[in-house]
């Protein structure tokens, strides 16, 4: 650090005596400084910038396509050595400025008689724990798409072993940075009664939601890729995080649900064991119809559907004898329209009006019978009678 310290030094002084109107001092703040100390800095961060770049680009272009087939899994490989190289250079180059555990600016900000805490320490911590949040990020992502999809078709299963793997490493991680950080954890009694009446009042909704998305993910009631029912709501699971469950709907418009909402509420969930999920469909015909061609007709629609199960098979139920009709419920199983039910309904009601139509078979229209009772003409003739008068 100190040999860093002196070529940065050496390097500023040069700049200053051999281009003088850089070296020219300005205040700012109660800071002294000059054009040099800030050119350098992002100069040096631009040059750290390229490499990160063609590091990047040599990784995703020419090394990382021989091993890995997933283009989204190559982008993070690559988008993480350029950030990890950028840390790097940003760290060095605040080591070379000066900026360390005798700078000025490295006040103490808990006077503790045995360990003080000061700035800089926090502020190393808060860093440490923000990388350790993206990477265990970008770790998960990778270690689901490339690791687990080999051994499990399941997406739901993997993405909840990811996502307790990485709470694993936060919570290890955390520890680990926070030990070594050379903070007295004694010391931080205050900020921890502090945080702990925030959660008691403003942040009790976080913690409950929070909670409740670690029973989802160790319960498991419902998982990504499901199709679930909650309240008003219909939709796929696509993301279950910390505070919120995301569902995306037919329309494809995400809807963010509390995670409290997913265990204190009914939630239907049509994927639960498996995507295999039953589907009636009405049908009814004229009083003149024979039921068993009926039977035949709406079996062999089904059964020439792609997207319906042969086993379990199509089931043809005589509801009832209607007002109007003879009632029948097509009981179809699927598992391709399990998100799409509108959609299968649609394409087989298609189907069966052609079927019926080569049949001639008819599709009745709602009616009701009048019965007149005798003594109308008797009532008749009185009428007549008090309008001659």
């Amino acid at each position: 650090m100190n040999e860093a310290l002196t070529i940065y030094g050496r390097l500023i002084r040069f700049i200053n005596e051999n281009i003088p109107f850089l070296g020219e001092t300005h205040k700012f703040l109660g800071f002294e400084f000059t054009a040099t100390d800030i050119i350098v800095p992002v100069l040096f961060m631009f040059l750290i910038n390229l490499l990160g770049n063609g590091v990047r680009a040599l990784l995703i272009n020419r090394i990382l396509g021989r091993y890995i087939d997933d283009r989204k899994t190559i982008l993070s490989i690559g988008n993480i050595t350029k950030y990890a190289i950028l840390i790097v250079g940003f760290a060095a180059l605040l080591t070379g400025i000066g900026l360390n555990e005798d700078s000025p600016l490295n006040r103490t900000l808990i006077d503790h008689e045995e360990n003080p805490v000061k700035f800089f320490d926090l502020l190393r911590v808060v860093f440490y724990l923000a990388l350790l949040a993206f990477f265990s990020g970008k770790f998960k992502s990778i270690f689901v798409k490339q690791i687990l999809s080999k051994y499990s078709d399941d997406i739901g299963v993997s993405q909840s072993i990811g996502t307790i793997i990485q709470y694993l490493l936060i919570i290890i991680g955390g520890i680990i940075i926070i030990q070594n950080s050379g903070i007295n954890l004694g010391s931080l009694n205050l900020l921890a009664g502090a945080l702990g009446v925030g959660i008691g009042f403003g942040l009790q909704n976080i913690a409950n939601n929070f909670i409740s998305g670690l029973i989802i993910l160790f319960e498991r009631p419902v998982k990504v890729g499901d199709r679930i029912d909650v309240g008003s709501i219909t939709g796929d699971v696509i993301k279950i995080s910390s505070r919120a469950t995301t569902i995306n709907t037919n329309d494809n418009i995400s809807i963010i649900i509390p995670n409290a909402d997913v265990i204190n509420k009914q939630v239907i969930n049509w994927s639960h064991n498996d995507r295999n999920v039953r589907f009636g469909i009405p049908v009814g015909v004229a009083y003149k119809e024979d039921p068993a061609v009926i039977k035949k007709i709406l079996t062999e629609v089904a059964e020439e559907h792609p997207g319906v199960l042969k086993k379990p098979a199509p089931e043809v139920l005589f509801i009832q004898y209607g007002d109007s009709s003879l009632d029948f419920d097509l009981k179809v199983w699927t598992n391709r329209y399990t998100d799409r039910p509108i959609i299968l309904k649609s394409e087989l009601y298609y189907r069966i009006f052609e079927k019926f139509k080569e049949h001639n078979i008819e599709i009745p229209y709602p009616q009701r019978d009048l019965h007149i009772r005798s003594g109308l003409k008797a009532s008749g003739d009185a009428s007549q009678s008090f309008s001659g008068n």
